[in-house]
């Protein structure tokens, strides 16, 4: 598929989807909004690809919905809205639901929507000049789609503190609040990133995929009947065997 709004970079197991706006500060559109929701439904079903790293091109990361996408909405009609806001809705789930594991790499500002990014990003790393903020209600709405979303990542409290506010947070509050899980220097950024990369291509893939989607339903009997399916495996024979003949199991990767 070609994409106007973002970039698919592939390299061996390891798939860059590059927020490419940077003009408007990769800020959404109904056009990115369905782009991204396409590649992660996509990418979610490739074999070939065992980590996801999340970006933007540019001076930032995403700053939340563009001018257009907002004078849209404020002409429609509630049924319009709402269609729209399922849309949007849509595309967070299909990050969320995503079987492979999703680094988001920030830098500029992750504001509205990009803060929403950081929400479902599995591992999220940032720059240490990065700036977050909920800012929806300077513009008189609020983060309705996104909060279900914000409330599992950082808890009810600081989800309101910073819903109502619409205060603009640095790394370190971010990183106190559990918004985020590393700060890195700009130079330093990328070799972060890619560290956690290698550390993911040591996981099984099945282990992985298998571990998000328990983590979404932590029922004891679900979970039971997941880690027996795993143990019956050939990839659970796999890390077994390769455990007690002090081995690297078969499908350990490096990124070059």
């Amino acid at each position: 598929m070609t994409y106007n709004t973002i970039e698919i970079i592939k390299n061996g197991s390891l798939v860059r989807i590059v927020f490419n706006r940077p003009d408007v500060m990769n800020a959404l559109s109904e056009e990115m909004i369905r782009e991204v929701t396409t590649a992660f439904h996509t990418i979610g079903q490739d074999d070939s690809v065992r980590v996801i790293i999340l970006e933007g091109n540019g001076k930032t990361f995403s700053a939340g919905a563009d001018l257009s996408y907002m004078k849209q909405s404020g002409e429609m009609d509630i049924e319009q809205n709402t269609e729209q806001g399922i849309r949007l809705g849509n595309m967070y789930r299909a990050i969320e639901q995503c079987p492979k594991p999703v680094i988001a790499k920030a830098h500029g500002y992750a504001i509205g929507g990009g803060f929403g990014f950081m929400v479902l990003a599995d591992i999220a790393i940032a720059e240490t000049q990065t700036q977050f903020s909920l800012s929806e209600v300077k513009l008189g709405i609020n983060p309705a789609v996104i909060g279900p979303f914000v409330i599992k990542k950082i808890g009810l409290s600081h989800f309101k503190s910073l819903g109502i506010s619409g205060e603009m947070i640095d790394t370190t509050q971010a990183l106190r609040i559990g918004l985020i899980h590393e700060v890195a220097d700009e130079n330093d950024l990328e070799a972060a990133v890619l560290k956690k990369v290698e550390l993911l291509l040591k996981g099984g893939p099945n282990a992985i995929a298998e571990f998000k989607a328990n983590v979404e339903n932590m029922d004891g009997h679900v979970a039971a009947s997941r880690i027996a399916k795993l143990r019956a495996s050939k990839e659970g024979q796999e890390g077994l065997s390769a455990f007690l003949e002090k081995r690297p199991p078969n499908w350990v990767e490096s990124i070059d």
